[in-house]
């Protein structure tokens, strides 16, 4: 799936940077991704979300697709739980039908892997334990996944068969939530030589996940704003997030100065910015200084960024770093600055940017005159 950024969310914004109140296009996001990858997002998305019924049978549907009996059956309850007027019976046929076909497809293949360990055909073992690992995360069995992947490296032969073994284990370990894991496995692919785009590019998306997932916005955003934009294939995340992260994260912890070098003048982020104009208009006002307008856009899209599943966790606290160097970025040209004038330029009273401002310059050679209302460089 190429999938495209205009997509995902369905926003829209005027000149000056403001985005619209939106609500996500579930049909539109979801379509950016295929198998578990795409009912792991959907998931989080309806748990985090209002209760709606046609989302949750947006989510039975997908589970069905992927064959998934535990979610089907979760989201069934919670459909009848909380929207009881529509609710539904559990397909009693369709769970022993899918069970009956998960049980035989693994049957099959660990008689193939015995038959494959009888003869020692060491290529074939290593195929089938990554076929049982395939066939376990596709069903979100993410433990029994690991273990079978972890098997079919005794079991390769070439430099290919090993980066093909360290993507498959960083795969399920980003959606266990195992960063370290994530980054000994990345760690181990340094050596190897490769040429491939997409390779490349999976890693840096993992990479860059692994950075933000340690509040390292800086590390993040670098990554990022560097991933190779074309040939895009089905991966853990979309052209659209890899955009939001980047951007989120310069804009945390760059001044404007180098937040101008890693963005706005990069030719591969120019790509992800020009297909996505509401992310693109909220970066260019926070670096044509316009903070009240970028703020006012970041905060109308502050719940919807909340349903994304790496991005959640992240949320209030890149807001509050956007906010806090966007103060910054205000007064490092001036010796003086009016502190009225600052209020409304951040939406807020002379009291609370007073109280903002002195968290911000608590170790700098700065001075709060209270009296006059003004902010002075010493």
């Amino acid at each position: 799936n190429s999938g495209g950024i205009n997509a995902e969310y369905g926003v829209s914004t005027q000149s000056t940077g403001e985005a619209s109140p939106v609500c996500l296009d579930l049909d539109s996001y979801i379509s950016q991704y295929v198998g578990n990858v795409c009912l792991q997002r959907l998931k989080f998305y309806v748990d985090n979300s209002r209760p709606s019924s046609d989302n949750y049978r947006l989510l039975i549907q997908t589970a069905m697709d992927c064959k998934n009996i535990t979610v089907y059956t979760d989201a069934v309850e919670a459909l009848n739980n909380t929207c009881p007027s529509e609710g539904i019976s559990v397909n009693v046929d369709w769970i022993t039908q899918t069970s009956k076909y998960l049980i035989n497809k693994v049957d099959r293949l660990e008689q193939d892997l015995k038959s494959y360990q009888l003869s020692q055909d060491k290529e074939n073992i290593r195929r089938t334990h990554q076929m049982l690992g395939d066939h376990y995360h596709d069903c979100g069995d993410l433990s029994n996944a690991i273990k079978h992947y972890q098997k079919s490296r005794d079991y390769g032969t070439t430099v290919a068969h090993t980066m093909e073994f360290l993507l498959n284990i960083i795969k399920v370990s980003v959606y266990l939530n195992h960063w370290t894991s994530v980054s000994n496995y990345i760690k181990k692919t340094d050596h190897i030589d490769n040429t491939d785009v997409k390779i490349t590019r999976r890693l840096l998306l993992a990479k860059g996940l692994c950075e933000m997932s340690h509040n390292n916005y800086k590390h993040a955003a670098r990554i990022f704003s560097n991933i190779p934009c074309d040939t895009w294939d089905n991966e853990i995340i979309s052209p659209l997030c890899v955009l939001i992260y980047a951007s989120l994260c310069a804009l945390a912890s760059f001044n404007r100065k180098d937040f101008q070098k890693l963005l706005i003048e990069n030719n591969n982020f120019k790509q992800y910015m020009d297909a996505q104009p509401t992310i693109r208009n909220f970066l260019f006002a926070f670096y044509n200084r316009e903070y009240s307008a970028g703020l006012r856009s970041l905060e109308l899209l502050r719940s919807e960024f909340k349903l994304d599943l790496f991005l959640s966790p992240h949320v209030d606290n890149l807001f509050e770093k956007i906010r806090s160097e966007s103060i910054k970025q205000y007064y490092s040209p001036y010796m003086t600055c009016d502190m009225n004038k600052m209020a409304e330029a951040f939406n807020t009273n002379i009291d609370e940017l007073e109280l903002e401002l002195m968290k911000l310059v608590a170790d700098q050679p700065v001075r709060i005159d209270s009296h006059n209302k003004v902010f002075k460089s010493e």
